[in-house]
């Protein structure tokens, strides 16, 4: 039987969701089980391993030994002013929400630094969007403060264990692998194959803009050398060489209502059944069409032509484009029965959206409650790397490598985004697929 975690008594003047929500969050990061009291009697009955006080006035000297953690206002549901967002150094960690008080208490409130990350707070306030109704990563202030690039939530929960542990040391300090996690979206699983009308319209296409030898493939080239078949490849490289790989697949099955849902429709029988033949130990995710995070309606539709497909509930979600609207589209899930979601990644950069590399439930900053829908963020997309940042395979391997390294002393997850079409050849993408290869062999 697994040693209980040890318990964190937390004292503070309030119990207000966002403070429930942060300690339930690093607990589960850190391995501590925090308990919140507002009523000091209680905080010093209770049974714990170390103690806390969390924007309180100092204790008396005869008070127990605790840790004194600054609380902004922020935590208890105040919105945030402009001198509260502006990022300091303090030493290496990144840190802002100051807090000026009474001796002891001053500093920055690192829980409101994680609340803000976790829950996404700027992406309910005003900004502009991209050209696809998106939250860009230039918009969030870890990108213009520069702290993209680091799990800065695993960071700051550290710093938090650190001081814990100076005046507790018999807390434990877990350590945990980090653990690779090869996700892939299937918006068109063949290139020529099934394709219909969308096929023979990219086949003159090819003609028109001299492709001259693509499009004499496209019509005269067996199913199983379609550049984008490449389900087997990814089958390989993962079940059979590294059986212990643990890969989602997440397909588009969109009904075509719009230009940027490339996907075969209606089903074809072909599409069926490689979905019903895939090996067991891959977990399906539906991959919501573009409009579907506006369209309520249209999400449950194509979640459920793939629970019919598949024979049972689907539970895993990825938008498609990344395109989702908090918190209109994570409440649009749930609905749809999705407990599981996977968009929480930029596609103008790499990093990590959220500030952490773990799983995180959803908080709805609107209606001040966690929910049952855990978030699980991504580090990097290969449309990212070769598109948006214009890289080569080489320095896309050397980004990704460098992404790794920041969440190897944390341990955890380390999610990448890839598609089935980004080992085609002939589609731009010479040198990726060694490329690609090289890092599964590296990170696994």
């Amino acid at each position: 039987m697994p040693k209980p975690a040890p318990a964190i008594a937390v004292l503070s003047p309030h119990r207000h969701p966002r403070l429930r929500y942060v300690l339930h969050e690093i607990g589960a990061d850190l391995g501590y089980r925090f308990r919140l009291f507002t009523r000091e009697e209680q905080w010093l009955a209770a049974e714990s391993e170390a103690r806390v006080v969390y924007g309180q006035p100092k204790l008396s000297p005869e008070a127990p030994p605790y840790v004194a953690w600054p609380a902004h206002p922020f935590m208890s549901g105040a919105a945030p002013g402009a001198k509260d967002l502006v990022p300091v150094q303090d030493g290496d960690l990144p840190v802002f929400f100051p807090v000026v008080g009474p001796l002891g208490m001053e500093g920055y409130d690192l829980l409101a630094c994680i609340f803000y990350q976790l829950s996404r707070y700027e992406e309910y306030q005003d900004f502009v969007s991209d050209a696809h109704g998106r939250f860009p990563a230039t918009a969030s202030l870890a990108y213009r403060a520069g702290f993209l690039e680091r799990p800065v939530v695993r960071e700051w929960a550290c710093a938090l264990r650190t001081e814990l542990r100076q005046v507790f040391p018999g807390l434990p300090e877990r350590v945990e692998p980090m653990i690779l996690r090869p996700t892939y979206d299937i918006d068109i699983p063949w290139a020529w194959q099934h394709r219909g009308w969308r096929g023979v319209a990219a086949g003159l296409r090819d003609v028109l803009t001299g492709h001259w030898r693509r499009a004499w493939q496209r019509f005269t080239t067996a199913a199983d050398d379609d550049p984008f078949a490449t389900l087997p490849f990814i089958f390989s490289l993962h079940l059979r060489q590294r059986p212990t790989d643990k890969i989602q697949l997440f397909w588009l099955l969109a009904d075509n209502g719009s230009r940027h849902d490339p996907n075969p429709y209606p089903i074809p029988a072909a599409q069926v059944h490689l979905l019903q033949n895939v090996p067991a130990a891959v977990t399906h995710g539906i991959h919501p069409s573009y409009r579907s995070s506006t369209d309520p309606a249209l999400l449950r539709e194509e979640t459920e032509r793939l629970a019919r497909i598949l024979g049972h509930r689907v539970q895993h979600a990825r938008q498609h484009f990344l395109r989702f609207r908090l918190p209109d589209t994570y409440r649009q899930l749930r609905l749809a029965g999705i407990t599981h979601e996977y968009s929480m990644g930029y596609a103008d950069a790499v990093g990590w959206r959220a500030g952490t590399n773990l799983p995180f439930f959803w908080y709805d900053l609107e209606r001040e409650e966690a929910t049952g829908l855990s978030v699980h963020p991504f580090a990097a997309m290969d449309v990212t790397l070769k598109n948006y940042l214009g890289l080569n395979a080489t320095d896309a391997r050397e980004k990704v490598l460098s992404l790794a390294q920041k969440v190897r002393p944390h341990g955890g997850d380390f999610a990448l985004l890839w598609h089935n079409s980004s080992f085609a050849e002939s589609y731009g993408w010479a040198g990726w697929s060694e490329m690609y290869v090289g890092i599964i062999n590296d990170l696994s």
